[in-house]
């Protein structure tokens, strides 16, 4: 088998040169007047940057008898050689056990969580946040019999669904549009405001200079804005904002899993895996917390493998 090489995708390499370039450019920028703004970079900055660097994953390696992975800093993170394993498990969180402790620690939560098992009892864990060929990893690892651990096949039932949209209230929704654009409308008022009263004040040159990190913010969290609308064939993520969606009929899922990014029901997202090892992740910010169950008992109605791991 020829060495299957898989990157981190474009837009996330972008994301990290571009913070980097940014922390340099702000950094001369006030380093003769801002001292205390050195040190806080050096101090702070540096070391958040160099840890996301040093732990994140920058390319994985797929040979005949092992899976290499690779750091952003393109040093070995890992080896896994092929026999040794025991399954995989993908679309979960990761927990791990402390010694001689009680219950059980979140590692690695979030979207793209891959754990691997060994026959040893040995557990690896990492995410693949940021890779566009997560299809590639799984059709190899089946290709070379490696059980896939948390996929239990369900038994679909003959019930019919009605057309039923799963989205928050419109008053919710409302705040959720009108609130970011009203903060970032006082922002830019304060700086004009500010800016013609003392044009050379460095809080002002400060804050034009994070203006830009903050339309980036409000624009993602914009993009959230997705919830489900299911019928009695096929369901649809849609975005409140934009037109887009996206429609799965149920004969082709072979798995579901709800998640949280940051805590429990913070940050809600779904992961969707199709019969064709196809992966999708949606963030679901505008999906009421409490009707999760009721999706999962739909879609394991249907069917499907369905999880929730936030409620």
């Amino acid at each position: 088998m020829k060495t299957i090489t898989l990157y981190l995708g474009k837009k996330y390499r972008l994301f990290w040169v571009v913070v980097l370039l940014l922390s340099f450019v702000l950094l001369f920028a006030i380093i003769e007047e801002l001292l205390i703004m050195v040190y806080l970079y050096f101090f702070l900055l540096f070391p958040l940057i160099f840890y996301a660097f040093s732990k994140g994953i920058g390319k994985v390696c797929l040979k005949d008898d092992k899976i290499v992975i690779y750091n952003l800093f393109a040093f070995p993170k890992a080896e896994i050689e092929l026999n040794s394993l025991k399954g995989f498990e993908f679309m979960r969180d990761y927990y791990y056990s402390v010694p001689k402790g009680r219950g059980k620690y979140l590692g690695i939560s979030g979207p793209t969580v891959m754990i691997f098992h060994t026959k040893s009892g040995e557990c690896k864990a990492f995410s693949l946040f940021g890779f566009h060929d997560i299809k590639i990893i799984l059709t190899y690892l089946q290709d070379n019999n490696i059980p896939f651990l948390n996929y239990k096949p369900v038994d679909s039932k003959d019930t019919k669904i009605k057309v039923t949209t799963y989205q928050k209230s419109g008053m919710q929704a409302v705040f959720a549009i009108i609130l970011p654009a009203l903060t970032l409308i006082l922002i830019m008022a304060f700086i004009t405001y500010r800016f013609i009263i003392s044009p050379d004040n460095q809080v002002i040159h400060l804050l034009l200079c994070l203006l830009p990190l903050l339309l980036y913010l409000i624009y993602t969290y914009w993009e959230r804005m997705y919830y489900i609308k299911m019928k009695d064939e096929s369901f649809k993520i849609k975005n409140l904002l934009k037109r887009k969606s996206k429609k799965f009929k149920y004969d082709d899922i072979k798995k579901i899993a709800f998640g949280s990014s940051l805590g429990k029901g913070a940050f809600l997202y779904i992961e969707i895996l199709d019969k064709n090892y196809k992966y999708y992740q949606f963030p679901l910010d505008m999906l009421p917390k409490r009707e999760i169950k009721e999706i999962v008992t739909i879609f394991k109605e249907k069917g499907i493998d369905a999880t929730s791991e936030c409620c």
